[in-house]
């Protein structure tokens, strides 16, 4: 009795949890992207596009003379990281919960077309991981594993690229969404 209890509360508190603000009732405004942002001051809209982009990836480049901002690959938060933000949604932390989800944001700040001010960019990327067998598989091995590999030293001459294992899921509007929200939030708009 008391079990049940607590599965519903853990439930509850895990679906409030990764709701965020749709638990109000009241639906965001949608933000164009790019955004445009009716400022003459590239250092304040860099600095709070910087800020908002970090509060969801490590950044990997910030390219001043480009205007582009390149963030670090970042695994899919799920349902039992609810302090992570980068999975926006039930339905997107229950799919990073079951399989491997990473995505990498791309931002530009580039002057608006209309010459006044900057329009601001934000495309994140999901991608889904495609291994060649399990990569932690147990079942259907005896108890003994037999299978010792050959322990054979090689020169590496150049480098060498790790295979990559990912297929493309596409854009997710709703991170993208949210960022833009952040950098809309700071400069006041």
């Amino acid at each position: 009795m008391h079990v049940r209890f607590l599965l519903a509360g853990f439930a509850a508190l895990i679906g409030c949890g990764t709701t965020g603000c749709a638990t109000t009732g009241a639906a965001r405004p949608l933000v164009e992207n790019p955004m445009i942002v009716p400022s003459d001051d590239f250092e304040a809209v860099w600095k709070a596009t910087i800020t908002a982009v970090d509060q969801y990836f490590d950044l990997a480049s910030e390219d001043r003379v480009q205007r582009r901002i390149v963030t670090q690959p970042k695994s899919g938060a799920t349902l039992l990281e609810p302090w992570e933000g980068d999975s926006v949604g039930f339905q997107e932390r229950f799919e990073c919960t079951l399989q491997t989800i990473r995505r990498v944001a791309f931002v530009t700040v580039e002057p608006a077309p209309s010459g006044q001010g900057w329009a601001v960019r934000v495309e994140v990327r999901k991608e889904l991981e495609d291994l060649l067998q399990p990569d932690r598989q147990s079942i259907g091995r005896a108890v003994f594993n037999n299978q010792f590999p050959l322990n054979r030293t090689r020169e590496v001459v150049g480098p060498v690229q790790a295979p990559a294992y990912w297929i493309p899921r596409g854009r997710d509007p709703k991170l993208e969404q949210v960022i833009l929200a952040k950098i809309r939030t700071s400069l006041f708009l």
